[in-house]
């Protein structure tokens, strides 16, 4: 299988999808284990008793994992923050330095709210996927908008011709309105720009590709 591309890490926004593309690549790579099962017990003191082959096979496979998923986790380091975390000589000790940076409570969540309050939907840009992008924002928000308290914030962040509709569902003003209510006009909007896009398609010269004329009439 084919490694995971991971984007290095640079900072903290963009360490969510950093840490869950990298366990990801950990476990493809088969060496997940290293960040949480305990290594093999060190080799007997001289005089003890010998040991087998099984358990020295073990040892020498941790420590090959352990080297393998170190460098994965440094490898995946912008070279701004690299030289912070060269310096631990395993695995867990880096993937764990990493987190105590970025893995903070409610840190995540108060850039998601950042981004969430700054979120503009474009024109343009698949309708569908926006409203899913500010339901994930809020999610992941530290004090994430009830059902109708998020619907009427959207209402009033999304187009004339969503939010407007979406707020007449529920009577107007956007009171009570739901996300239910978002994503039936959302999708009802949606549809009709694949219908009106595909008759455009259907309503152009065979001969030529422009509108306005069907190839038994194109002059080209």
């Amino acid at each position: 299988m084919a490694a995971t591309t991971v984007k290095p890490l640079n900072g903290a926004e963009g360490y969510l999808r950093w840490k869950e593309s990298m366990l990801l690549r950990f476990h493809t790579a088969g060496v997940a284990h290293v960040l949480s099962a305990d290594p093999p017990p060190p080799p007997a003191a001289a005089g003890g008793a010998e040991e087998d082959g099984e358990t020295a096979a073990a040892r020498r496979k941790w420590a090959r994992d352990d080297a393998v998923c170190r460098g994965h986790i440094l490898a995946a380091l912008s070279d701004r923050i690299f030289p912070d975390y060269v310096r631990h000589g395993t695995a867990r000790a880096a993937w764990e330095a990493v987190a105590r940076t970025y893995d903070v409570p409610g840190a995540t969540g108060g850039v998601a709210r950042r981004m969430f309050d700054d979120l503009e939907f474009r024109e343009g840009a698949p309708l569908l996927e926006q409203v899913a992008h500010a339901e994930a924002l809020n999610a992941a928000a530290r004090f994430p908008l009830g059902d109708e308290d998020l619907a009427y914030t959207l209402c009033e962040m999304l187009p004339e011709n969503v939010g407007g509709p979406a707020s007449a569902r529920s009577g107007g003003a956007g009171g009570g309105t739901s996300m239910h209510d978002i994503w039936h006009v959302a999708r009802f909007m949606e549809a009709r720009r694949v219908c009106r896009e595909d008759m455009e398609l259907h309503d152009r010269c065979w001969n030529c590709g422009q509108p306005g004329h069907h190839s038994g009439n194109c002059k080209a």
